[in-house]
């Protein structure tokens, strides 16, 4: 299983996981959320490395960010969301540099 898209699209994607739902084509292995150059961004497998990936998490690190939202079926990430989100991995990788 592989999703790409936009932030609100990866967000309904790790909900699903993150509350056990069945999600066509399986939970990927080792999880990841990457946001790409070109703006998007992607739940898929962190076996295989994304050459346009200019950020990275953990699913499970996606989900610690995001858990208190995923019991409000009415929420829906906003721009800052995403933007915050986006800021925070990036600065998460580059302190593993």
């Amino acid at each position: 299983m592989r999703a790409q898209g936009n932030f609100k699209k990866i967000y309904d994607a790790a909900k699903s996981f993150y509350n056990g739902d069945d999600v066509y084509g399986g939970r990927p292995h080792d999880p990841v959320v990457r946001h790409t150059t070109d703006g998007v961004w992607m739940l898929e497998s962190g076996i295989e490395p994304e050459e346009r990936a200019d950020a990275e998490c953990r699913l499970d690190d996606f989900d610690g960010y995001f858990y208190e939202t995923y019991s409000d079926k009415n929420y829906v990430p906003t721009d800052d969301d995403e933007r915050n989100f986006l800021a925070s991995i990036q600065s998460d990788d580059d302190d593993e540099n």
